[in-house]
């Protein structure tokens, strides 16, 4: 039995694939980019926290 079902009736699901493809790609990109972008702040200067220290 084979697992890959093919619709000879309906082209256009083989023409799909490769947009939802893309879709998926962009959709995981953005998700890295946003997590690293949170647990990756930006290091702020210590001069701040030197002067409330004062």
């Amino acid at each position: 039995m084979s697992n890959s079902a093919v619709n000879p009736v309906n082209p256009a699901v083989h023409g799909l694939r490769p947009v939802v493809a893309i879709v998926v790609a962009a959709e995981v990109f953005v998700a890295a980019l946003l997590l690293t972008t949170v647990q990756l702040p930006t290091p702020q200067s210590p001069s701040a926290e030197i002067a409330s220290l004062r």
